[in-house]
């Protein structure tokens, strides 16, 4: 198949943002910035009653969607469904490719419940639905139009061409539904036939014919619902038409329910033409102002028309982002829904033939034991960073993707102390549980556990104290079947082993039947110099067995939340950051959550800039400075809770985007409307391309330098940059770089702003962002052509030394 390279993509992507930007500053200049803020002005309180109205179509929609579930809509709650609409809405304002994946995310997270081909089908139904009343009014629009509009006998010809392409299409669209025919199917068995598509076609055929047959079934068996939902999406384009009537109206501009008509169907048509451009930004706010002459109205009112829908689309998109964040993932099939449905108890059968040897070597599996001392004082449920130490103990160690997780407990408390860990909501289904009766030996335990994980090699932890991840990392990648491994700090067992299947059939050969503690089979061990002793800093773990053993948990949990990474500045946000994380973990407030509130700490910061005058600079500076206090506490909300994950990386990296778009926009508006110089114009412009292309370059080299470790980024390209102190470029942006940090930042422009210069600081703003995606272009070209064992190994220092100074 054809393939653009990396590079053109990145370079397309590139041209296409600032093709973009200078498009919509060209319109700017054409309506005339004076002009345009004239109309603002004259809309005022408008743009409320716009957004509102959005609102009661997204719940419209919401309702067409429902009822396209049929017999299914009461397994899921309409408030879910709005949320993830909305959603779907905020990825569709990327163009075609993000529309498609808000509707993956719609399909993907509704009620397990509901079956997958039902999922696809209501999405696939909700989409066609809109579509087909939206060619409903670009039809009834363009024939409304053809009498109104002075248009040349060419394209009239056009036009009327177009109206028959368009009834041609939903004629078909009726005839295909009513006959059933299979043309989903049919398309996929023609797929199918090309070559390298045959196996990847073969392995989702059953589950397109099973949504097609979902879709036809729809029609036939649910009339009454398949009307109703095309009336709903049908009143929701009526509201559409209302949008435009209501927003020309607040301008003071008159304009019929059928002029209305049109300019929404031209709209429709600039909307289906502009989604070659990602976001449609600038050619659907050009082809307002086009629509907008050929009813006489001016450029400016043409813009504003665009750029008031635009506003309406960016804050439902807002909200859309915030409902993603803040709704639950669906979980799985077969989810425990009740404390009775607990996993399985491995049976205590030491009698039981199989060898463990003879389990795979590559594999490992983690075993948590529980000593009775740690039970009968309540040791596992004990909080540390609000989560039971036992909780934390096996979330940190789902991180190495084991094969198997094992709880090995006394029968006494292994239900107590299960429930307790169930009701968290946090704890794995996957997790096994093995009792232990009163006298079994320590190597019968381990036997039995080889036996039950099947696994080659086993890692031993107990389950009374707090660790660093790190030392999880240490145990499962021991591997020497001649000697076990001991973590130890001076003369103190840390309380992580590991050894490999090969080891456990000696010990049950060899060792003395008495041993019943890990403590003690680290004794044995040592005494047949069969173990290795690695010594680890005793600040990354903590014994815990009394509340001031707690205390201690916590002060090192504190320290461990400081990145190797961070510099003065970070190391200064972290003190105010860390407390507030410490209080934000005591409510049900997700990482996403904190996440999605800094970016609207950033725009409030950004919309005092946009004011102007030097107070609201001022003011606009501190609320920066907050939202750079914040923006480390999604983070240490994340490893505190146990929390991290792709998503929550990518949520966070967006919002840091969108917090430096909002803020360079806010400054550009601001500096324009004290000074009244369109210089800043250009420079906001500037500013805002060098501000893309460094994130697009950026980007690109992340997913360069950081495939599989995206958060490590920053560490990964300053080993890089120090390994070659001899290239100048490399040395000067190494030791400048933290001026960029969103740490940092902040405190720039608060003195900046104090000292009322803030255009200084716009001005080094715009050279700055063109400096950076250069030095990031050539950092990425440079590095990725670096051997990978040395890379690797670099990598690995630089953070173990991080962890150690940590």
């Amino acid at each position: 198949m054809f393939r653009i390279p990396p590079k053109a993509r990145l370079l397309l992507r590139v041209l296409a943002v600032a093709m973009s930007t200078g498009l919509f500053a060209y319109l700017i200049r054409q309506a005339g910035p004076g002009k345009l803020w004239q109309s603002v002005v004259t809309l005022r309180w408008g743009l409320a009653w716009i957004i509102a109205l959005a609102g009661v179509s997204h719940l419209a929609k919401t309702w067409a969607w429902r009822l396209t579930l049929g017999e299914h809509k009461h397994k899921i709650s309409f408030r879910r469904m709005l949320g993830l609409r909305l959603g779907s809405e905020a990825a569709g304002q990327l163009g075609i490719l993000g529309q498609s994946f808000g509707d993956s995310i719609r399909a993907s997270q509704m009620s397990p419940e509901i079956p997958t081909a039902t999922s696809l089908a209501s999405v696939t139904l909700d989409r066609g639905l809109y579509a087909v009343t939206g060619a409903v009014v670009i039809i009834a629009g363009i024939v409304a139009a053809l009498p109104v509009l002075s248009l040349s006998h060419t394209l009239r010809l056009y036009a009327v061409f177009f109206i028959l392409l368009l009834v041609t299409f939903l004629l078909l669209t009726l005839i295909a539904v009513r006959k059933r025919w299979p043309v989903f199917s049919g398309s996929a068995r023609l797929v199918g036939r090309v070559p390298f598509l045959n196996h990847w076609m073969e392995n989702r055929y059953l589950l397109i014919q099973s949504v097609e047959k979902t879709l036809l079934d729809f029609h036939h068996d649910m009339p009454k619902s398949f009307w109703a939902s095309l009336s709903l999406n049908l009143a929701c384009q009526c509201m559409a038409i209302l949008e435009v009537c209501l927003a020309l109206w607040f301008m003071r501009v008159k304009l019929g329910f059928f002029g209305a008509l049109v300019v929404e169907a031209l709209t429709k048509l600039l909307n289906v033409m502009g989604n070659v451009n990602p976001g449609n930004f600038g050619t659907y706010e050009g082809g307002n102002m086009l629509i907008g002459k050929m009813f006489g109205l001016n450029a400016a009112t043409g813009l504003v028309l665009g750029l008031t829908r635009r506003l309406r689309s960016f804050f439902w998109a807002a909200v859309g982002i915030i409902c993603l964040a803040l709704l639950p993932r669906s979980k799985k099939h077969g989810d425990a829904g009740s404390p009775e449905r607990l996993p399985r108890t491995a049976p205590n059968d030491l009698s039981a033939p199989a060898d463990p040897a003879s389990a795979p070597v590559g594999e490992v599996a983690v075993a948590i034991f529980l000593t009775r001392e740690g039970t009968n004082s309540k040791t596992p449920l004990a909080r540390v960073g609000s989560l039971p130490i036992l909780l934390r103990t096996i979330l940190t160690a789902q991180k190495l993707s084991p094969s198997r997780i094992i709880v090995v407990v006394d029968p006494v408390a292994r239900r107590r102390v299960q429930r307790a860990l169930f009701f968290t909501g946090r704890l794995p289904e996957s997790v096994q549980w093995i009792e232990t009766a009163t006298g079994t030996s320590l190597v019968d335990q381990l036997r039995l556990i080889a036996i039950q994980s099947r696994c080659g090699r086993l890692v031993l932890i107990e389950g009374n104290a707090t660790y660093h991840s790190s030392l999880f990392r240490k145990g499962s990648d021991w591997n020497d079947d001649a000697a076990a491994l001991s973590l130890t700090s001076g003369d103190k067992l840390v309380g992580i082993h590991a050894l490999t299947v090969e080891m456990i059939r000696c010990l049950a050969e060899y060792s003395p039947t008495q041993i019943s503690t890990l403590d003690e089979l680290h004794a044995w061990l040592r005494g047949m110099h069969s173990v290795v002793c690695m010594p680890v800093a005793e600040n990354l773990w903590q014994r815990v067995g009394t509340p001031n053993d707690c205390r201690s948990a916590e002060q090192k949990l504190d320290r461990w939340l400081v990145k190797p990474t961070d510099g003065i500045y970070a190391r200064l946000n972290r003190r105010i950051s860390i407390p507030v994380s410490r209080q934000l973990i005591k409510f049900p407030i997700t990482p996403n959550m904190v996440s999605v509130f800094t970016l609207g700490v950033g725009f409030a910061s950004a919309a005092y800039f946009a004011f102007g005058g030097y107070w609201n600079t001022l003011l606009g500076a501190v609320l920066c400075l907050c939202a750079s206090i914040l923006d480390g506490c999604d983070g240490e909300v994340a490893r505190l809770k146990l929390l991290e994950s792709d998503f929550g990386c990518w949520l966070e990296t967006v919002c840091d985007y969108l917090f430096y778009l909002f803020l360079f926009i806010g400054m550009t508006i601001g500096l324009w409307r004290s000074s009244g110089s369109n210089t800043f114009l250009v420079l906001g412009g500037l500013l805002v391309f060098g501000a893309m292309a460094s994130f697009f370059a950026t980007g690109w080299g992340r997913h360069r330098l950081a495939t599989g470790r995206p958060e490590q980024l920053l560490g990964i390209w300053q080993t890089y940059a120090e390994s070659r102190p001899s290239n100048p470029f490399l040395y000067m942006s190494r030791h400048t770089e933290f001026i960029i940090r969103r740490c940092f930042f902040p405190y720039a422009l608060l003195f900046f702003a104090l000292f009322n210069i803030i255009n200084v600081a716009f001005v080094l703003s715009a050279i700055g962002a063109n400096l950076v995606w250069p030095i990031a272009l050539y950092s990425s070209r440079t590095f990725a052509g670096s051997p990978r064992a040395a890379t690797t190994s670099s990598v690995r220092l630089v953070l173990k030394q991080g962890i150690d100074r940590s």
